[in-house]
């Protein structure tokens, strides 16, 4: 199963056209087909919805300053209760955009009641907030968030905990170029100290404003400042037949008075076309994004045959794209004792039985009327994933759970289901005919040994989510 990437534009100084550079790229990528969520996390300063205002029809929606707050009063919040549609001209799909919040008389005062050092200590807003990355994943192929500018708790959470992709915005003087690579090397440090996991965090660096016609000798001496300051950022993801002088020529906004004035968005008034034109730009920022930052080579030596592919194979993507069919049946075999244990996972796993990729089975499910032993053997025969919830009264049982262990191990050793033993409390099951399975949570730890359960159920349900896809994956290939 494919998943969206999430991409996170930050400024370290305001005035660098962040949220304008931000609109007109999920247009582009909207245009072109791909499934895009605009979020504006800039709370303090929120314009993102300004842009999109000729194509939304209802914007008095809220946003994420009431998500999170729903949150915190525990309302047990849907995400998708707080979107704008945005019915963008030549779109195939609706942009879908999260607002800074409800723009009324009260939102100044409920934006700063927000202290987010306690609501990640007190509320588990991490936890909170990892699940709405994974979940934004699945359901959009690019999830673009508008960062507030300098070294704040909200541009830590944008920079550090959420992003695939960071685009660095800057402008030609030394406070705004230096202060924004000083912040994305110290995301690429944190990120590696998150308790969640994450691949290396790719940063794209993009000059804007910069004007190159009237004062090329100066334009020069700072693309050559850039090129040395930037290599450590382009290193990770530039192609090694490519410089990164080369590619700065490609990538920089230039600047265009006509731009500085209301909130337009290029791309649509005035299109892509001309090599002057900001759009021109825009539209090749936008494909560099969708092709995951690769092939650079090709967009150098061939920029409209680079963003003809990008366009060719997303096309090609809608129109093969079969609405998918995950139905993959989760049993759970555990202790009534531990039944406990065994709801709050089954809490954990409702974002992925709402998106539709599991549906789970446990005995309590069992019809009245029914004979119960043979329902359990049926079930069990038809799931494709079986949890094992281990525990001192899950191994004392000898009747049924025995039978359940030996015909799940029967069904993954002939490669019919995935088991998956779950450590609930302590005990001693490395003699267990299961011992050389995988186990969650992380290193095997027992789940009320952790001083967070809610971060092992986390751990668990990530784990689950990824046995799940792979299991999908290899089912579409057959």
């Amino acid at each position: 199963m494919n998943k969206g990437n999430i991409v996170t534009f930050y400024s370290y100084k305001g005035g660098v056209g962040r949220t304008f550079a931000l609109a007109s790229i999920g247009v582009l990528l909207a245009q072109w087909g791909f499934k895009v969520l605009c979020i504006d996390w800039d709370l303090e300063a929120p314009g993102l919805h300004l842009y999109f205002s000729p194509w939304i029809k209802d914007p008095n929606q809220s946003g994420l300053t009431e998500l999170i707050q729903a949150h915190v009063n525990e309302e047990n919040p849907r995400w998708q209760d707080f979107v704008t549609t945005v019915d963008l001209p030549d779109a195939q799909h609706p942009l879908s955009l999260v607002t800074a919040g409800l723009q009324n008389d009260s939102y100044l005062q409920r934006m700063q009641q927000l202290d987010w050092d306690a609501l990640y200590q007190a509320e588990d807003l991490g936890i909170f907030l990892e699940e709405l990355r994974e979940d934004w994943k699945q359901q959009f192929d690019f999830v673009l968030i508008d960062s507030r500018t300098g070294i704040t708790d909200i541009g830590g959470i944008c920079t550090i905990q959420m992003p695939d992709f960071l685009v660095l915005l800057f402008t030609a003087n030394v406070q705004s170029l230096y202060g924004a690579i000083d912040v994305a090397q110290r995301a690429k440090r944190l990120r590696d100290l998150l308790p969640f996991d994450r691949s290396k965090l790719l940063v794209l660096p993009v000059v804007t404003r910069f004007e190159s016609r009237v004062e090329y000798e100066l334009a020069q001496e700072w693309l050559e400042i850039f090129s040395t300051q930037l290599a450590p950022l382009f290193e990770d993801w530039i192609s090694r037949e490519v410089t990164t002088s080369e590619l700065l020529n490609f990538t920089k906004i230039p600047y265009v008075p006509y731009w500085s004035f209301g909130e337009k968005i290029p791309v649509i008034e005035e299109g892509t076309k001309d090599l002057e034109s900001i759009g021109f730009t825009l539209e090749t920022l936008a494909a560099l994004l969708g092709g995951e930052l690769g092939e650079t080579e090709q967009l150098v030596k061939n920029r409209s045959s680079y963003i003809n592919r990008i366009q060719q194979v997303q096309n090609t993507a809608i129109i093969s794209k079969s609405p998918p069919k995950n139905d993959l049946r989760l049993f759970f075999s555990y202790s009534h004792r531990d039944e406990e244990l065994a709801k709050e996972l089954m809490v954990h796993l409702q974002a992925l039985k709402r998106r539709g990729i599991i549906d789970t089975w446990h005995d309590r499910e069992i019809t009245p009327g029914s004979t119960w032993l043979r329902e359990i053997d049926e079930q069990m025969n038809e799931a494709d994933l079986i949890l094992l919830l281990i525990s001192p009264s899950f191994l004392a049982s000898d009747y049924p759970y025995e039978k359940e262990i030996e015909q799940a191990i029967m069904r993954h050793q002939r490669g019919e289901a995935v088991v998956i033993p779950i450590i609930v409390r302590p005990v001693d099951w490395q003699a267990s005919p299961f011992a050389n399975l995988q186990a969650l949570p992380r290193n095997a730890q027992p789940i009320t040994t952790w001083s967070d359960q809610d971060e092992a159920f986390l751990n668990i349900s990530m784990g689950i989510r990824k046995a799940a896809e792979h299991l999908i994956t290899r089912k579409s290939k057959i």
